[in-house]
């Protein structure tokens, strides 16, 4: 469970004369823990030096207003099947490595696989005041449609205002707390879930994932292109799937053909930030739910590409 302070509980603090007194947001927390809540709460602040009373009180607050989020991207595509999932549990996990608070939405409603590659079926829990999301095993905030479902394959066949009404929900009405970076897997193409995404968030950049054939490459551009339209802004685009590395002599087998990197970078007018292989033991261990044990040099490079030009360090 993260901290009260990394939920950004803590709404006033006051010490005067040896007494201190703490407001703390009961926000999503159910309430028969609202006094193991403030047990806890004033057991911790009575071992500060100087402290010789303690008051807790509860205070109400929205999800909405307690969220504090420093970055916000959005991977996207126009097609389906390029991995736009896999890049965003790389990336939350790598940012997860580096010390730093990270969380995903989860906007593919009908098509979730993040909680397959995490590992994860516990359900959220909560209150009336807020939902809060199911931590990974490295602590990634992690909220999802297939979380909420009776069984993961449980099909849910919505039109799309009702999708947008989740998505919507999954950003106000989910206790992300303060983070880092929060990334969102959106679905394929430029419906009305990706619309909800870049009209409703203030999304810092979208990603744009694709791989390397020519009826790909040609879709992705309408998703480029919605991101333009929108004034939303490009941080760069990723190959995956972009080349098979043969085990007996190291070369690089192209399966799906040359790359599209730089042709697709120069579409978007954003960088090329990363090119994912075809590895096995990646399919192997998201299978297995066990995503955050994965490794690469490819990854590790995809990463630093994108904190660099999240920082404004890196362009196209």
């Amino acid at each position: 469970m993260r901290s009260l302070v990394q939920m950004n509980l803590v709404r006033s603090t006051e010490v005067k004369d040896g007494k201190a007194k703490i407001n703390l947001a009961s926000t999503a927390i159910p309430d028969q823990h609202h006094s193991w809540l403030k047990d806890k709460a004033a057991a911790a602040v009575s071992e500060l030096s100087g402290v010789e009373e303690v008051t807790v009180d509860l205070v109400e607050a929205r999800p909405k207003e307690l969220n504090q989020i420093e970055k916000i991207i959005a991977v996207m595509s126009g097609k389906g099947g390029v991995g736009k999932s896999l890049v965003a549990g790389l990336l939350a996990t790598s940012f997860a490595r580096e010390g730093k608070d990270v969380g995903i939405l989860d906007a593919d409603i009908t098509g979730s696989s993040i909680p397959k590659m995490f590992g994860l079926d516990a359900r959220p829990s909560g209150s009336e005041t807020g939902i809060l999301p199911v931590l990974s095993r490295s602590g990634i905030e992690i909220m999802s449609m297939n979380l909420l479902l009776p069984s993961e394959d449980e099909a849910v066949i919505w039109r799309g205002p009702l999708m947008s009404k989740a998505i919507t929900q999954f950003w106000e009405e989910v206790l992300w707390g303060k983070l880092d970076c929060l990334i969102i897997d959106l679905p394929p193409g430029t419906g009305d879930a990706p619309l909800t995404v870049l009209q409703v968030i203030p999304i810092s950049g979208v990603i744009d994932v694709f791989t390397p054939q020519e009826l790909t490459e040609m879709i992705v551009k309408k998703a480029i292109k919605m991101a333009q339209k929108m004034n939303v802004r490009v941080l760069g685009v990723i190959e995956n799937m972009s080349y098979l590395v043969l085990p007996e002599t190291g070369k690089k087998m192209e399966i799906f053909g040359r790359s599209k990197g730089e042709e697709m970078a120069k579409a978007s007018g954003a960088p090329l930030l990363g090119q994912l292989p075809i590895d096995p033991e990646l399919a192997r261990l998201c299978d297995q739910g066990e995503i955050e044990r994965y490794s690469s040099d490819a990854v590790s490079e995809l990463f630093t590409n994108v904190v660099a030009v999240l920082n404004g360090k890196k362009e196209g």
